[in-house]
């Protein structure tokens, strides 16, 4: 199966340019609802038209009041040649930022990280508790190793490892 982004990108442009058939555009706006990649190139796209045409509008203008006929044109050849310059280069960017994306997290990977977080503060919490009768040193020394242990890369254990240098 192809990429779902390989058959809209062709049609971004007329997309954004407004000349896609009605069906085609509704097709291509869903997906742009739900792909951020190919919805950034069409903003960018968008952006660089609608900025194209001002710098034409405004040459354009000025052209007609001071400027021969010949600079006008070539002032326009180059604002064409500037945007389709600026929507080439956003869409091969787009197209060439297809890495693979990390795999979302899973819901029991987040529940077993939060009893394990759960778990190492309720020991921490018990043993700082026990650090404060006379005589338990070792014993709280004991504990913190385990912790730093068992529960390694939780907020317990690292609290541990930046207050006790274990």
């Amino acid at each position: 199966m192809s990429d779902p982004c390989e058959e809209f990108a062709d049609g971004i442009v007329d997309y954004v340019d407004g000349e896609l058939p009605d069906a085609e555009a509704q097709a291509m706006a869903h997906h742009l609802a739900a792909c951020e990649p190919c919805r950034r190139t069409a903003e960018a796209l968008d952006r660089s038209l609608r900025l194209a045409k001002v710098l034409w509008t405004d040459n354009l203008d000025g052209a007609r009041q001071s400027v021969p006929v010949v600079r006008s044109r070539r002032i326009r050849v180059y604002a064409v040649a500037a945007s389709v310059f600026v929507a080439v280069s956003v869409i091969l960017f787009t197209v060439a930022d297809r890495r693979p994306r990390p795999s979302a997290i899973r819901i029991e990977d987040v529940e077993r990280q939060v009893a394990k977080a759960g778990a190492a503060a309720k020991l921490l919490a018990a043993t700082q508790i026990l650090a404060q009768c006379e005589g338990t040193e070792s014993i709280v020394q004991e504990q913190y190793r385990y912790i730093v242990a068992e529960y390694a890369g939780t907020p317990a254990a690292e609290s541990i490892r930046t207050k006790h240098n274990l």
